[in-house]
């Protein structure tokens, strides 16, 4: 024959169980929570990531123009040229679906750029570059990184298309943007 429990120690047992559950649950919903949002929790303004002064350098005097989480300057070209064009965009997601689409992203780059594509290791927890168009007239370097929960694309295609022009500009613009980033801008 069983004992029936003392009223008091089940009603103890109840209230333990009971507790474990609540902490169990607010812990989920708070790592849940963090590592949604990962290290920025509100979106980066994709104009504010270059100066004005390095944006003339590459694009000439042209302003930037903020659409969504991109922003693009557009500079002169001369004549009929084909005008310098910057784009850096930015993409704010929880610091897993950061991981990922930067993954993704890196990915889709490899095997279809060959050794047009190289690691970076000075931008964040992880960088890339890649030539984009490199078979025709105009040639486009991108920079990729990510830093946490976001990741940033920075696009350079300059008016002469040169390789190496190319190349420095976006180098140029990411390490900036990437600067500024760090500093909450």
């Amino acid at each position: 024959m069983v004992s029936p429990s003392p009223p008091g120690r089940t009603r103890r047992l109840l209230l333990a169980v009971a507790a474990a559950g609540l902490v169990t649950a607010g812990g989920l919903w708070l790592y849940q929570d963090l590592a949604r949002r990962g290290d920025f929790t509100s979106d980066p303004r994709p104009c504010s990531l270059v100066t004005a002064q390095t944006a003339r350098l590459v694009a000439g005097p042209a302003q930037g123009v903020e659409a969504g989480s991109a922003c693009v300057w557009a500079g002169p070209g001369p004549g009929r040229d084909p005008q310098p064009v910057l784009e850096v965009r930015v993409t704010r997601l929880g610091t897993r679906e950061a991981w990922e689409d930067f993954r993704r992203v890196k990915e889709q780059s490899e095997g279809k750029t060959g050794p047009m594509t190289a690691e970076l290791t000075d931008f964040g927890d992880e960088a890339f570059s890649r030539i984009r168009n490199s078979d025709g007239p105009r040639v486009t370097s991108e920079v990729w990184f990510r830093r946490g929960n976001v990741v940033v694309a920075v696009r350079y295609a300059p008016a002469d298309g040169g390789l190496d022009p190319s190349q420095a500009g976006a180098y140029e613009v990411a390490t900036e943007a990437a600067a500024r980033l760090g500093k909450g801008n």
